[in-house]
């Protein structure tokens, strides 16, 4: 959760900024509040049906590809030039977070005992705080980066979440949970 989450919260934390260092956009705050309904929109879509689908096939059969997912949408947000297309790219993470959010807590549920929930959720909870909190921590790095070569901090930004969603994925693969499918 804390790799996922945090590959998450990179974007959403700078995206402002990227839009204007990196594509020039001439408004970059209207444009980064449209992009966030988008990915808000696309997450709410999502929540429901994911939540039903993982009740049927599996936790894992929906999470794993939700985070993969975001990953293409990651690669998508870095190679996108214009308006339209930074909004369709929004939309792959927005879709693939509400899938993970609704997924991830069900599957944190699944595996505590009976009566530990409450506990157990609020670790997970202050896991999911913290990767926001640690996700900020990329700024300097984006200046160090961008002091090399002008924008290069932003390639990297993007390469840690992508490294982020795949690692994520890989160690959601390991989890095993009783009664459910593999």
């Amino acid at each position: 959760s804390f790799l996922i989450f945090m590959a998450w919260a990179i974007p959403m934390t700078f995206a402002l900024y990227f839009l204007k260092d990196v594509i020039g956009i001439a408004n970059p705050a209207a444009v980064t509040a449209d992009l966030l309904i988008v990915v808000g929109g696309c997450m709410l879509a999502a929540v429901y049906p994911a939540g039903r689908l993982s009740d049927r096939v599996g936790r894992k059969l929906v999470i794993v590809p939700a985070c993969l997912l975001s990953s293409l949408g990651v690669v998508a947000l870095f190679f996108s030039q214009s308006y339209m297309h930074i909004l369709l790219s929004g939309a792959l993470p927005g879709l693939s977070s509400g899938a993970w959010m609704s997924t991830q807590w069900a599957l944190a549920t699944d595996l505590v005992g009976k009566g530990e929930e409450a506990k157990y959720l609020g670790l997970v909870n202050i896991s999911i705080a913290g990767a926001g909190a640690v996700a900020r921590l990329i700024g300097p790095v984006i200046d160090f980066f961008n002091g090399y070569s002008p924008n290069l901090g932003y390639s990297v930004m993007f390469l840690v979440c992508f490294i982020c969603f795949v690692v994520g994925s890989a160690l959601l693969m390991k989890i095993r949970v009783v009664g459910q499918p593999r």
